[in-house]
């Protein structure tokens, strides 16, 4: 019954990091197609356009959130379930280094995420018109000041999979 649970932790890890690779991935396409290709200039678009194109990020964002917090609580599962085999698997013990290390960048986020989830009250319709420039100032901090979590992100959720998956420092027979 051990293996299995053990089994299904690596797994609830692993599909959750998946998802939230994704969804931060298609979040920056969508959110950066607003703008001029490496410029913070934004496209020729309607304002309603954009609102609904950073509704649709948004929506992104609360996946990759969503499976973020999955992933954390997977991993802190899987380490109260391996721990008395984390010595003959160190790959368990390089996934939760990595998802306890990603905590720094999270919480860096966070207020912004929040601050731009707020602006959103509706997941199908875009926000009012009048909430454009407050909008518009968020995304700007927070995808061109706070861009580097959002790789860090990327990396780490891929690290986390491959990991996973390759199983680095495990010992056979221990």
């Amino acid at each position: 019954m051990l293996h299995l649970i053990r089994h299904i932790s690596k797994a609830a890890i692993a599909i959750s990091c998946m998802i939230w690779f994704a969804a931060t991935a298609a979040r920056l396409v969508i959110t950066y197609d607003l703008f001029e290709p490496g410029t913070s200039v934004l496209r020729q678009a309607s304002i309603e356009h954009r609102l609904d194109q950073l509704r649709l990020a948004e929506n992104m964002a609360t996946v990759a959130w969503t499976s973020y917090t999955i992933a954390m609580v997977a991993t802190i599962a899987a380490v109260l379930v391996w721990r008395s085999a984390l010595r003959q698997h160190g790959y368990m013990v390089i996934t939760a280094l990595l998802m306890m290390l990603s905590l720094v960048w999270q919480l860096w986020i966070i207020p912004s995420e929040l601050a731009l989830a707020a602006e959103f009250p509706s997941r199908w319709l875009p926000p009012p018109l009048h909430r454009y420039d407050t909008i518009m100032a968020i995304i700007s901090r927070r995808f061109f000041q706070q861009s580097p979590a959002d790789f860090l992100s990327l990396l780490t959720a891929g690290t986390v999979v491959t990991v996973l998956v390759i199983q680095p420092r495990r010992l056979e027979h221990a």
